[in-house]
Formats: C-alpha cells, structure tokens, sequence
C-alpha cells in the first residue's frame, strides 16, 4: 500500500486559504506538481521530480555526507508500515536504476507516486515533517546520481 492510499479520501471541501498558501509556496515557488487529496496536499513525483528513501535511522550520516558535499536537498520524514523512513528529494538524471542496483533498504520512487507534504512545519494527522525544508534561496534539487553517490552501499 503507498503512503497516498494510507490517508483516507473524503469529498473535497471548499478551498480554504491555507490551501492556496500550499499550493503558491510548494506549486508556484518551487515547480512541484501538488495534487489534492481533501483537505491533504500530496507532492506528485513526476516531470523528473523523484524521491530516494531509506530507514530513518540510517539517514543521518546520508543527510551529514549529502552537506558536506554541497548536493543536499529537500528531506522529509515519512511514516510507513515498515517503520519510520526519510525520503530525499531529487532531480531524476537519466534512467532510474533498477531495485537490485541499490543499496538493500532504499528505494526510489517516482512516476506518480504522492508523498504526503508538510503543512507548515508538520503535518499532523500523519505525522510527516521536512528534516531539512525545503529552501526558496536554493530552488534546485540534487540529481538523483548525487543523492546515490551519498549513500554507502552497506546501510
């Protein structure tokens, strides 16, 4: 089950003005695809916008390594049901290797997957927040090849 099918979908209210403070900061600043789900904004990963995921646990030294090197992105905390996981924003960069070329708990999703963003500094009813937010001075995303390149293969 993907994280966009664990938020229930109810009618969509009226839009309210937090919804198109969502929609001008995330849509119109950065160029993210947003697609609504109720009251609840998703970031569409498409027109070569992808995520990189792995344990929480495990993303520290990634996020410290990621700085170091100047390629750190846009990173947010995801609830699943196989545990706490962060999800590393990044600019797809050719092709997307297969499972089996990456690291054994990370995974990268893409193509119409919805990530549940942050309302402000958290969103609450599950629990995602940005571990490191994303920046309107610094409106880039890595390349996918960058993000990889930050990640041991024994995590």
């Amino acid at each position: 089950m993907s994280l966009d099918q664990q938020v229930p979908t109810s009618p969509a209210p009226p839009r309210d003005p937090a919804g198109d403070r969502v929609d001008a900061y995330y849509g119109r600043l950065f160029g993210w695809p947003v697609k609504w789900r109720g009251v609840h904004p998703f970031l569409a990963l498409e027109n070569g916008i992808c995520a990189v995921t792995l344990p929480k646990l495990s993303a520290g030294p990634v996020l410290t390594r990621l700085a170091a090197t100047g390629c750190q992105g846009p990173a947010m905390h995801l609830p699943t049901q196989h545990g706490a996981r962060v999800a590393l924003l990044a600019e797809t960069d050719g092709l997307i290797p297969p499972r089996s070329a990456l690291p054994r708990n990370v995974e990268v999703l893409a193509w119409g997957t919805l990530l549940p963003l942050p309302v402000g500094a958290r969103r609450v009813e599950v629990a995602t927040e940005w571990l490191a937010a994303p920046d309107p001075h610094q409106r880039w995303l890595p390349s996918l090849g960058a993000v990889l390149a930050g990640i041991p293969e024994r995590l």
